[in-house]
């Protein structure tokens, strides 16, 4: 990378703070990474104190000196420790406009950045396409669930500079969320995965989802690629962000019929369903379970490597048998040949809705399996969270699931909708019940199918931790 480093001076003058007196305040230091978390300070890191509810950064400068720390930013001084250190009136902003200098030093340097939103399925293609990238010239990606006002930065921040490309998550919780991130989302590629209910308590309606994901898609690059679901551009279609022809806008399609030009279309194949057939390219790409989930995220990132340079032949065979992360569309067998699948990350009526039809698929693979499963709310949902969770219950009862243990406030609407669809109620039992129904022999057994799905709120792993331990 060449010239990839900020100057300290340079941090100076973006900020607009002033130096506190100390020895070796490093005015001719070069920097590129920063981070938050002291116990995560390596050599040559600037460290940015936050302040916080159960813990404040200016409480660790000296842990992040020990470390290798060249400089603090801070909103007062720290009296206690000879960190050299430059005082700010808010270290938040000044963490998005040190990311923004790293960005900027990134593109000076060729470098190559794909971002990401969407209502499901953010985690999942992310993962992909850094996976599909690794061979063109690295790619760096988002920890965890940073995807907020805070992580965003940090995974700039975080950005090896001998690697060519960064694969950047957004999230949104309420208005304005990317407004405030838009100085660090100009990117080649743009992706939205899927818009559908969430987070309602604050957005309110899904055209409210729809206006703040979008924007993320506006920040893309002159003459970069936007990627979007065909059922995402039908749905709102009117926007003028699809009558945009300065920027190349594709969409993928999954066995939907007829679609319209530009759109690569694809289909899931095979017995359940377990490989991906992308008609336009003439590939097919194993997938390592029967989740039409799986197999849009996949569709997606494809579409985002090929804009990228990928062939899609190499790129299928990249992201051939994609396994995931834990918790998320997570597939375990266990020696008794019992199958869970494990999707207790988080959930929302589209992502509960994917959940069911896997579990459906899995047992249409297996014959003479039976299908269980734990369940819980799905939370933030606002007012329209008991019409959700009724509609949760219907699906289930269709699923035809032997039982299922339920945990948290909204179980009289699921049990409503299981009821309304057919279902007997005496199949649904509490989740503190599982234990002891596993004990009884009440439970899955070696050859069924159990999927625990719910919110992250919900802590699902707790429930079915006994089953994992081998009780």
């Amino acid at each position: 990378m060449t010239d990839p480093f900020v100057s300290a001076w340079r941090t100076r003058e973006a900020l607009g703070g002033t130096w506190k007196k100390s020895k070796g305040s490093p005015t001719e230091t070069d920097w590129i990474n920063a981070r938050s978390d002291s116990r995560l300070v390596v050599k040559g890191d600037v460290f940015v104190a936050l302040p916080g509810v159960r813990t404040d950064g200016h409480e660790h400068l000296e842990e992040a000196r020990r470390k290798g720390a060249l400089f603090a930013v801070v909103q007062r001084p720290v009296e206690t420790t000879l960190l050299p250190q430059l005082v700010v009136q808010d270290t938040v902003l000044a963490l998005r406009t040190l990311a923004t200098l790293a960005l900027e030093a990134h593109r000076k340097a060729g470098h190559r950045l794909v971002t990401l939103t969407g209502s499901v399925g953010k985690t999942t293609t992310r993962e992909l396409v850094r996976r599909g990238l690794a061979p063109e010239g690295g790619a760096h990606a988002s920890h965890a669930n940073e995807n907020n006002e805070i992580g965003v930065p940090l995974t700039l921040l975080s950005w090896p500079t001998d690697l060519r490309n960064c694969v950047l998550e957004a999230g949104v919780r309420k208005p304005g969320d990317m407004d405030y991130l838009a100085p660090l989302l100009q990117a080649d590629v743009g992706i939205v995965t899927a818009i559908a209910p969430g987070h309602l308590e604050i957005l309110g309606s899904v055209d409210s989802v729809w206006a703040e994901k979008s924007k993320l898609l506006r920040e893309i690059l002159p003459g970069g690629t936007r990627v979007v679901p065909e059922p995402v551009r039908r749905m709102f279609g009117s926007d003028p962000l699809f009558g945009d022809l300065t920027r190349t806008l594709v969409a993928g399609a999954i066995g939907e019929g007829p679609s319209p030009p530009g759109t690569v279309t694809a289909l899931l194949q095979g017995n359940p369903g377990m490989f991906l057939h992308v008609k336009e390219w003439g590939i097919d790409l194993p997938l390592s379970r029967p989740s039409l989930a799986l197999a849009w995220c996949t569709l997606l990132a494809l579409i985002a490597l090929r804009s990228l340079g990928v062939p899609p032949a190499a790129g299928a065979a990249r992201l051939a048998g994609y396994e995931g992360l834990p918790g998320r569309m997570e597939r375990k067998t266990l020696s008794s040949g019992l199958l869970i699948l494990l999707d207790h990350y988080n959930a929302n009526p589209a992502s509960m809705h994917e959940a069911l039809d896997w579990l459906a698929r899995e047992r249409a693979s297996r014959s003479g399996s039976r299908s269980f499963a734990i369940l819980g709310d799905m939370l933030e949902l606002g007012e329209q969270s008991a019409a959700f969770h009724e509609e949760m219950g219907k699906q289930a009862s269709r699923t035809g699931v032997e039982r299922l243990w339920y945990r948290g406030n909204e179980r009289s609407a699921f049990e409503r909708g299981f009821r309304t669809a057919g279902g007997d109620p005496d199949r649904i039992r509490g989740a503190e019940e599982f234990t002891e129904d596993l004990r009884r022999g009440r439970g899955p057994e070696g050859g069924d199918i159990l999927l625990v799905k719910a919110s992250r709120g919900m802590k699902l792993e707790e429930v079915v931790a006994p089953l994992l331990e081998g009780i």
